[in-house]
């Protein structure tokens, strides 16, 4: 009697290029990973960094992994020009528990750019930000500050300005 072999559910697994990561994506993939929470830079192979960008990639999936990656991006925009929302950093936090295994990731990822330049698709996301429960600015691209005598009355968003100056230079609509 031959053995039966069963082919019911036959998948192929996407196969994840480093070079297809966005910065943050390499970031939230090496959080991910198993990369110990200490390691100097210099005192490990590229080829590792690169399996640990794989393997969190692959344990994240493609939707999670750029979900964390632009929301981080924005939380870092924010960040920048010190309008965090309450509601984005407690969710940050949630999703980024270990601060100093953060910063390790984010240095890694941004090492990796040397050794694995980001592909054009990358390239092309690479800006992408947005923030958890939303932003302050409504999209609109500028955030109200209370009034002040000396002061302006708004200030451009450190995560939709952008877009905003690119639509007002286009002579599109700026109000969302």
């Amino acid at each position: 009697m031959m053995p039966v072999i069963s082919l019911e559910k036959v998948t192929t697994a996407a196969v994840v290029r480093v070079e297809d990561l966005t910065t943050r994506e390499r970031m939230a993939a090496l959080y991910a990973s198993d990369m110990p929470n200490r390691f100097r830079a210099g005192s490990v192979e590229a080829t590792q960094v690169a399996a640990w960008i794989v393997q969190g990639a692959e344990r994240l999936g493609a939707e999670e992994l750029r979900r964390r990656a632009v929301f981080s991006y924005g939380q870092r925009l924010m960040e920048m020009g010190a309008r965090v929302p309450v509601h984005a950093q407690a969710a940050h936090e949630r999703r980024f528990p270990r601060a100093g295994r953060l910063d390790q990731a984010e240095r890694a990822a941004a090492g990796s750019t040397v050794w694995a330049r980001l592909s054009a698709s990358a390239l092309a996301r690479n800006a992408d930000a947005e923030v958890e429960g939303g932003c302050p600015c409504g999209g609109r691209g500028w955030i109200a500050m209370p009034p002040l005598p000396e002061a302006p009355d708004a200030m451009t968003c450190p995560v939709h300005g952008r877009e905003a100056t690119r639509r007002h230079a286009a002579g599109q609509a700026v109000s969302a």
